[in-house]
């Protein structure tokens, strides 16, 4: 099981690096900001894969 959440924190991260290097408004172009915004789609990738990972090891 830790395996597993091994690779899902790791989906975790690199989806929160990416929405950290795309641009954004000006308005909200701060990392902080891009970091919480990036948690909207963080969250639900990394419970997705470890669902995933979880029903294939089954």
């Amino acid at each position: 099981m830790m395996k597993k959440l091994g690779y899902a924190l790791v989906v975790y991260v690199i989806v929160c690096g990416i929405t950290i290097l795309l641009p954004a408004s000006p308005g909200y172009d701060v990392w902080s900001w891009k970091l919480l915004v990036g948690q909207v789609y963080a969250i639900p990738a990394f419970i997705v894969t470890l669902l995933i990972l979880y029903f294939l090891g089954r």
